[in-house]
């Protein structure tokens, strides 16, 4: 399974007022829209990279979202490189890291 991570403009508008108990500027909200780190899953789960590219490229008409890279949906590993065992479920813990940056838009 694959994902696009990236950031939207309205979704940092909200997560900066709801941490904050007083209104915050559109610029305060815009500075932490340009930043490369915090991104979040902005679309929802794919089952191939060329579905991620063709959401990537619908994306670039919208100015008010940023794709940064596409993840994959992995099995999560200890120092050794063994895979974690989920105990309740007894199955591998899975996690999305990232797989492809984006170039910058």
């Amino acid at each position: 399974m694959f994902a696009v991570y990236g950031k939207s403009l309205q979704k940092e508008r909200t997560r900066k007022r709801r941490s904050r108990k007083y209104e915050i500027s559109d610029e305060t909200a815009m500075l932490a829209f340009k930043k490369d780190s915090g991104a979040y899953q902005i679309s929802p789960q794919f089952s191939s990279e060329e579905r991620c590219l063709e959401f990537i490229e619908l994306a670039k008409s919208y100015p008010e979202v940023r794709c940064l890279y596409i993840a994959k949906l992995d099995r999560v590993r200890n120092k050794k490189g063994e895979v974690i065992i989920n105990e309740k479920i007894s199955r591998p813990k899975m996690k999305y890291s990232r797989f492809k940056d984006i170039p910058t838009q």
